[in-house]
């Protein structure tokens, strides 16, 4: 798959595989994504960057496994990606989650491509 890629504080096109996922998670094929002050900071090298950003973004659910019916829905996902193990995940505050990745920020790769895995817990349905 097409995506866009930062590295070492420049903009490249690179070719991916596209997103494997597992049960409690769903591959997504953006329809929209936006471009904010937070990706100007990632490609001058905020968190240290290296990967594909976009944060923002409504997508069509192309693969949901553990959640078949969303398959063809619009969404949008919240970012943040807790451990799920943690006394915050297991509090229902994933977002402080001091292990978290951060769609297109932390450690998970964005929605500036042709397809975007997020975590089945973080979607909500926007049709």
């Amino acid at each position: 798959m097409k995506a866009v890629g930062f590295k070492h504080q420049s903009i490249c096109f690179v070719d991916k595989v596209r997103p494997e996922v597992a049960a409690d998670e769903v591959v997504l094929r953006p329809l929209m994504a936006g471009i904010c002050n937070t990706d100007v900071e990632l490609l001058e090298g905020y968190h240290q960057f290296e990967g594909t950003p976009g944060h923002e973004f409504v997508g069509t659910v192309e693969e949901s496994p553990g959640n078949p019916q969303l398959e063809g829905r619009r969404v949008v996902s919240e970012i943040n990606c807790g451990c799920g193990q943690c006394s915050w995940c297991e509090a229902g505050n994933q977002r402080h989650c001091p292990d978290r990745k951060v769609i297109g920020i932390k450690d998970w790769d964005g929605a500036f491509a042709e397809y975007v895995k997020a975590p089945l817990a973080n979607l909500h349905v926007v049709d």
